[in-house]
């Protein structure tokens, strides 16, 4: 009897593998290929109350989003926020790597943001804000402290440069200016209204 062991088992292998062949051929051929059609693609991951961290070249922390919820985009690998709120800090990253600063970073400057809405990019350097956009902080290139309101805007922040098309309002010191589009350098210290540039400065 112990001869013939090995030849049975031989025997159950091949007829494992026939039938996982025919099998497969089967799924590939009929419903087992629909049922893949039609599954519905990955949503990615979703949460509420959430916290996104980035941090800079040099290792701190370059912004804080705390969102009342969030969802990932599998597709366009895009990160979708509802009502967020965010803490951006332009002197915690460093130099770009290859280029110069423009001028010496401050570390405790800082930005803070809120939206109705907002997209991240999977390599989070690209922050789009939408709805309600609110920013305070200090104006480039002097002391002040200054806020934005809008209902777009876009961050990239290893450039740390800002901008929007649409119609913006900025209060600093008791001045009120309002234009279309915005072009803010914060490593540079430079901001630029783009046009229909209207205000009110109101004398000291």
């Amino acid at each position: 009897m112990k001869r013939w062991r090995k030849p049975l088992s031989i025997v159950a292998v091949i007829a494992v593998v026939g039938v996982a062949y025919f099998l497969g051929l089967s799924g590939r051929n009929g419903a087992g290929e629909n049922t893949a059609a039609g599954l519905p693609p990955d949503p990615g991951y979703a949460a509420r109350d959430a916290v996104v961290i980035e941090t800079g070249y040099d290792g701190r922390e370059r912004y804080r989003l705390n969102a009342k919820v969030i969802r990932q985009r599998i597709d366009s690998n895009v990160i979708d926020l509802e009502s967020l709120q965010m803490d951006y800090h332009p002197g915690a990253q460093g130099e770009v790597p290859g280029e110069k600063p423009a001028k010496a970073p401050d570390p405790d400057e800082i930005w803070h943001l809120s939206s109705d809405r907002g997209e991240v990019r999977a390599d989070g350097d690209d922050v789009q804000l939408d709805g309600n956009v609110r920013v305070t902080g200090t104006l480039p290139g002097g002391n002040d402290p200054v806020a934005l309101e809008t209902t777009s805007l876009r961050i990239n922040t290893p450039t740390e440069f800002v901008e929007t098309s649409a119609p913006v309002v900025l209060n600093w010191s008791g001045h009120r200016l309002g234009a279309k589009g915005l072009e803010a350098d914060l490593k540079a210290g430079h901001l630029r209204l783009k046009s229909d540039v209207r205000g009110t400065f109101t004398p000291k």
